[in-house]
């Protein structure tokens, strides 16, 4: 057993780096969306029963499908990054392209463990459930805490080297590299992780960037009346 006194849980400091709020942010409405994500699958999760075999089988699903999501929106900001630093004759930040590869393997590690599951005997399921809820949560603080490391250093660095119409623009092609579906999975839960004026900013980036088709079809029928319904509630 490690010694307690040698293992001192530290917590950093809160306001250790703000970025400017007078400049835009491109990651900011991605990351509310992904932090709802996490906060919403974490107590699902725990209060899952891995030994019923329905409930397991629709959990394992959903977690799945988030899995999924969150690979599909890093990969798609890694491009969109790589492509805005390229754009300035800069190079990529050796760490930042290791901790896309750990967030990687981090995802494939837990996609492995909802297959254990899934062919675990009955009664071993609910050691295994428990298994991934702690590893999930393991996941999702070390997430977390790369996506504030995103809205502070990396942030006070690509305002040194990007306006903020190059800021959208990344923001922009983060979304535009999402296909269909995974763009739609991010809508369900970017709709009620916004304020009403970050859905407005929000749907006026995506109109510039989106396919037209797609947005006109999918993504304003969805956004437009829930900008209005809320307008009308604060009136």
């Amino acid at each position: 057993m490690p010694d307690q006194e040698s293992r001192i849980l530290t917590y950093p400091r809160l306001t250790k780096c703000m970025p400017d709020e007078s400049r835009h942010n491109p990651f900011q409405a991605l990351h509310k969306a992904l932090r709802h994500g996490h906060c919403r699958m974490l107590p699902e999760l725990g209060a899952g029963d891995f030994g019923d075999d329905a409930v397991s089988g629709a959990l394992l699903q959903r977690l799945v499908q988030h899995l999924d999501l969150c690979r599909a929106t890093a990969e798609a900001r890694q491009r969109a990054l790589l492509g805005a630093i390229a754009a300035q004759g800069l190079e990529a930040n050796p760490t930042s392209c290791q901790d896309h590869a750990g967030h990687m393997s981090a995802l494939t590690e837990l996609q492995s463990l909802v297959r254990a599951v899934n062919v675990a005997a009955p009664q071993r399921r609910r050691p295994a459930g428990r298994s991934i809820y702690r590893c999930y949560a393991l996941y999702a603080s070390s997430d977390l805490a790369r996506m504030d490391e995103d809205e502070t250093v990396l942030l006070a660095s690509l305002h040194d080297r990007l306006s903020d119409a190059e800021l959208r623009t990344l923001e922009g092609r983060t979304y535009a590299a999402l296909s269909h579906e995974h763009f739609l999975g991010l809508m369900r839960l970017l709709l009620p992780a916004l304020a009403t004026a970050e859905l407005a900013d929000l749907l006026e980036l995506l109109e510039d960037h989106l396919e037209p088709s797609f947005f006109a079809s999918s993504v304003e029928p969805a956004m437009r009346p829930l900008l209005a319904s809320r307008r009308f509630v604060a009136a």
